[in-house]
């Protein structure tokens, strides 16, 4: 599908200022749904501001997202990178601009930050990151640039600054986004924050903290979850009930990256969205985790779920998140938690016609 973008004029420069600028406006109604599809001439599409930490999958939904913004299923707003992920601290935002600037979206606003970790994931498995963003993008000699702001005042100002509920998208620890909604008021929160669309958790599946060295640890956890236990706690808590939707390993058990599906890729691959996502997969160390069955679509599957509404079911379960002890970052089902969406299952098998027909811009 082709669709003319359609824009609120100066967007870009909107969000930028709204660094230092709350804008007042009249309430503004939630969004309804976790994906709102492009409809009839006078559709505004999906302010969405996608916060990650610029792993393999975050960058390839990147990738998608840039797509979805072009066919004006969403309104990309901004592009923020945690630094206490499984990205490189300073080269995670390198690859973002590199993406946006490939993608023909450079004038979207970038910003980083958190660069403390509560856990640290394995610095081996960030370095293996790092060389296949570098490959992939070819960039490994363009330097560094710091932001203009932090990454949690550039969320927080594009969200008072919109006039039309903002998603987030969080695909990594939510440090910055725990951060952003410290900075927001709470009739900001209600108003003008649409749905925060996570993926981490694990609910009635065992975690994914393979390859971590840290230890002291039960592998019921989400490796961003972990990360960062406060943060996720803060945000599933101050996020309004059934506003956030979860998309836990629960579903992404379901859509693990096949080889036969990376060949598919590349065959059909008409954009550079979807050639540089084959780059990704077929740089040198990728394939051999492919094949030992641990790659999966963790964020991407996310990202295709809030666009096209499709391939993540979900029921509201009381959420809370354990904060310290053998099971930091773990996500419970309890009385006491924060009614939110969290997902049961998923298509993989349409998820895959989905991600490879957004990529492909059809």
């Amino acid at each position: 599908m082709v669709v003319t973008r359609r824009f609120i004029p100066n967007v870009r420069a909107l969000a930028s200022a709204a660094l230092a600028l709350g804008l007042a406006g009249a309430a503004m109604t939630p969004a309804a749904a976790v994906g709102q599809q492009a409809g009839p001439a006078g559709h505004r599409p999906v302010p969405v501001v996608y916060d990650s930490d610029l792993d393999f999958d975050d960058a390839a939904t990147l990738l998608y997202l840039c797509q979805a913004d072009k066919r004006g299923l969403i309104d990309l707003r901004a592009v923020t990178v945690v630094n206490n992920g499984m990205g490189t601290p300073g080269r995670s935002l390198t690859h973002a601009r590199t993406i946006l600037d490939g993608c023909g979206l450079p004038d979207v606003p970038v910003a980083e930050g958190s660069e403390e970790w509560i856990n640290e994931p394995a610095p081996e498995l960030r370095e293996l990151i790092e060389q296949v963003l570098s490959g992939a993008l070819g960039n490994a000699d363009v330097p560094d640039l710091p932001g203009e702001a932090s990454a949690a005042d550039l969320i927080a100002g594009t969200v008072r600054a919109s006039r039309t509920p903002v998603t987030v998208l969080a695909t990594g620890p939510l440090s910055n986004v725990a951060a952003a909604l410290d900075r927001m008021s709470p009739r900001t929160i209600s108003d003008r924050l649409g749905r925060v669309v996570v993926m981490g958790g694990a609910f009635d599946v065992g975690g994914n903290l393979y390859g971590s060295t840290s230890g002291g640890f039960d592998n019921t956890q989400e490796i961003n979850m972990w990360i960062d236990p406060a943060a996720a706690d803060h945000v599933f808590a101050t996020v309004p009930r059934a506003r956030a939707s979860i998309v836990a390993l629960d579903a992404t058990n379901h859509a693990p990256i096949r080889p036969a599906y990376v060949e598919r890729l590349g065959a059909e691959a008409t954009t550079y969205e979807a050639r540089s996502v084959h780059a990704i997969l077929t740089q040198p160390g990728v394939p051999e985790l492919i094949d030992q069955g641990i790659m999966f679509w963790w964020d991407t599957l996310a990202a295709v779920s809030l666009v096209t509404g499709e391939g993540v079911d979900y029921r509201v379960r009381p959420v809370d998140v354990v904060l310290d002890g053998p099971s930091a970052g773990r996500t419970v089902d309890v009385p006491g938690g924060t009614p939110q969406h969290v997902s049961e299952t998923a298509d993989g098998a349409l998820f895959e016609d989905l991600f490879v027909a957004g990529l492909n811009g059809g």
